[in-house]
């Protein structure tokens, strides 16, 4: 593709295309453009056009030498695009002093003096030369009290100056060190970022060789998947712990009410036996100790049948026969003892209603009937209450056994583990898996060097500027004011002796009877 002015185009009769060097903007909108180009020489002379064409030629030179011997970019320098703090011009005498300079004066007060000669009156023009005298001394102290005034704002801008200076340099000093500290760690976490996408794509890559879920985030959670994988191939499938429903949930409720309600029971049997005139202390010692009696033998049987899942696999424990026993025995005395409980609470019952059967003559003569066996006839409260027993003790026991299965499992898969960790094999998987956590925790400690002082030091540089301000404007108003006032009365002295050589100059003339007498 070619343009205009190339000369690879014989036919095109274009004039060549020049470099555009400098653009400025002139005039009092800045609506002016001028352009200038390559050897072109400005109107200061060629030294600047040299120069101008010389760093571009380099310029170019170096842009086409990296374009042709390397692809690489420049680096970035981020210091030409941090933001800086605004740098106020500098400050002169001239601008604090809102009067006219002492030579206006005096070229008005030699404006005057020259017209006193015009004055045809004598007298006048000498007292008019007299005062013209002592205004010319007015104006020299004018003059004098202006340049004192002068030297004092510019000393007075002078020393306030540095504290100003010093304190934009100390504001600027602080905001390069937060810029730099954050364009430090917005590049970190960026190379962080694309550190996780490379680690991401070598995780997936290394689970999938093994086998393993793409999604697994852990080299814990690879190493159970694999034990979980390999008991299953071996036949000794882990079941997954069971999930909280409504039968477990059940279960689990009637489990630990059989304790208490059975236990009640028994107290409610040892109230009967050991406290027939119902006293409210007894009552409650007797629902105590049945509480007491259920839930503690109930416990033993969950404990011995948790024993004895775990005494084959665990070392120095009995043999699983002698819990066995044990279950049998603690079962057997709760049943006894409930048993008996009952049986006499039921035989007590019965008799106390024959006796207030027969006090109140509803049976007509208890000799005369004949004896019948003593044995209660309420054999189906008795069954109902063992039965509740053995229920309260099989759930005991099923609740002992499961949380064997459940850490039995536990230490099978475990030692799976551990195996699967000593052999090696999935080290590297492992490592992938785990390096993308330990990389986005890495990034998340990134932050910029927090400077603890700022506050305090923008607070005191705040308060440091302030004080030359002040110090400044106070200063300043002061001498501004005495020079104004000193200014403003020198200007009125001498419109006042203006009026004076026009009224010399030009008297009104006399008329009437003032004219006959003058």
């Amino acid at each position: 593709m070619t343009h205009p002015g190339d000369p690879t185009r014989p036919d095109d009769t274009s004039p060549p295309t020049r470099l555009l060097s400098r653009v400025t903007l002139s005039g009092p909108d800045l609506g002016t453009v001028d352009l200038e180009f390559e050897g072109d020489t400005p109107p200061d002379g060629g030294t600047a056009a040299r120069a101008d064409v010389t760093s571009t030629e380099g310029a170019r030179t170096d842009l086409s030498s990296t374009d042709a011997g390397s692809t690489d970019v420049p680096d970035f320098d981020p210091r030409l695009y941090e933001a800086a703090l605004p740098r106020p011009d500098p400050l002169s005498a001239e601008a604090f002093l809102p009067v006219l300079a002492p030579q206006q004066f005096a070229a008005l007060l030699d404006d005057l003096r020259g017209e006193l000669s015009l004055v045809p009156d004598e007298a006048t023009r000498a007292a008019l030369h007299s005062r013209a005298r002592l205004l010319a001394l007015n104006v020299e102290g004018y003059r004098v009290n202006h340049e004192q005034a002068r030297s004092a704002l510019t000393r007075v801008l002078a020393e306030t100056g540095v504290g100003v200076r010093s304190s934009w340099e100390r504001q600027q000093e602080h905001l390069n060190f937060m810029n730099a500290a954050s364009g430090g760690v917005e590049r970190d976490y960026e190379a962080a970022t694309a550190a996780i996408e490379q680690a991401r794509a070598h995780r997936f890559e290394a689970l999938v060789s093994v086998g393993a879920r793409p999604d697994t985030t852990g080299a814990e959670d690879l190493y159970t998947q694999q034990a979980v994988m390999t008991l299953a191939r071996e036949g000794h499938a882990i079941r997954p712990p069971e999930q909280k429903s409504g039968s477990k949930r059940v279960f689990n409720a009637f489990a630990v009410f059989s304790k208490f309600f059975v236990g009640i029971i028994s107290g409610v049997s040892i109230n009967l036996l050991f406290n027939p005139e119902s006293r409210l202390y007894l009552t409650l010692i007797a629902l105590t100790a049945g509480v007491m009696f259920s839930v503690l033998l109930l416990w033993l049987v969950d404990e011995l049948a948790y024993r004895a899942k775990l005494a084959p696999g665990t070392p120095g424990m009995a043999h699983p026969r002698a819990y066995t026993a044990g279950i049998l025995a603690v079962t057997a005395l709760y049943l006894g003892v409930e048993g008996f409980l009952n049986w006499d609470g039921i035989l007590r019952v019965t008799a106390e209603i024959a006796a207030n059967a027969a006090q109140q003559g509803q049976l007509t003569d208890l000799s005369a009937a004949p004896e019948t066996d003593t044995a209660p006839q309420h054999w189906s409260l008795l069954t109902f209450t063992l039965a509740l027993v053995g229920m309260a003790a099989g759930a005991a026991f099923i609740q002992g056994r499961e949380r064997a299965r459940t850490v039995l499992e536990r230490e099978r898969l475990a030692a799976r583990v551990a195996e699967l960790k000593a052999q090696g094999t999935l080290e590297d998987a492992a490592r992938a898996a785990d390096h993308v956590t330990y990389l986005e925790r890495a990034r998340d400690r990134l932050a910029p060097p927090r400077d603890v002082t700022s506050p305090d030091h923008a607070r005191l540089n705040e308060r440091v500027l302030n004080h030359w301000e002040q110090e400044r404007d106070s200063q300043v108003q002061g001498i501004s004011a005495r020079l104004l006032a000193e200014a403003q009365g020198l200007q009125a002295t001498l419109e006042e002796f203006a009026a004076q050589v026009q009224a010399a100059r030009f008297p009104r003339p006399r008329r009437g009877l003032r004219a006959l007498l003058g």
